[in-house]
Formats: C-alpha cells, sequence, structure tokens
C-alpha cells in the first residue's frame, strides 16, 4: 500500500500524468508534461488520500487520447513501497502498467 507514484515516460511521446480514485484526483492539476525518459514523482500524503483507497492512474497523452492503466493500488501512508507506473507505445496504442517496488 504505497504513498509515493512515480510516473516512468518509456514511449515516443510526451505525457502528464494523475492519480485517481472514486471521488478523487491528485495532484489536482496533473503533473508537469514529460517527454520521453522522463520521470515524474507525486507523494500523495500531502493531498489527503484516505488510508486504503484503492488508486489508479490516468495518462494524459500530448496528441493522443487519455489513457488509464487499468492497474490499481492501495493507498498507504506509512508504506515505503513505491507504485511505479511505465508508459510505452505509440501515441494511438500505448500501454501503460503498474510495478509495486520495495
Amino acid at each position: 500500500m504505497p504513498y509515493l507514484v512515480e510516473f516512468h515516460n518509456r514511449a515516443g511521446f510526451a505525457s502528464s500524468f494523475r492519480v485517481e480514485w472514486d471521488g478523487g484526483e491528485c495532484p489536482p492539476d496533473r503533473t508537469e508534461v514529460i517527454t520521453a525518459g522522463g520521470v515524474a514523482k507525486v507523494d500523495l500524503r500531502e493531498y489527503g488520500v484516505p488510508e486504503g483507497t484503492s488508486c489508479w492512474a490516468r495518462a494524459y497523452v500530448q496528441g493522443g487520447p487519455n489513457h488509464d492503466s487499468g492497474d490499481n493500488f492501495d493507498y498507504g501512508e506509512d508504506d515505503s513501497s513505491t507504485a511505479s507506473y511505465s508508459i510505452t507505445g505509440t501515441t494511438l496504442n500505448p500501454s501503460f502498467s503498474l510495478d509495486i517496488i520495495d
């Protein structure tokens, strides 16, 4: 149940990201736009996410459709693991996946 989320852009397009859950989202205005090879980090403790909330990520692909990860994680304020999302592929056919790193 991580509190830190990393977004790795391993695709050939720019994208911004946001963590979402039923009834909420953070950061409020997405991450900065990240180009290929870039990484953004979000500390969910800064946004008042309720303990145990099931969260997922959304990528806002520049020049393409938005894309939900389809992979959820449970938020945990004191957990030291990291939810690491990676986006790969093309603008119109991205692949977005989650790894939990201990």
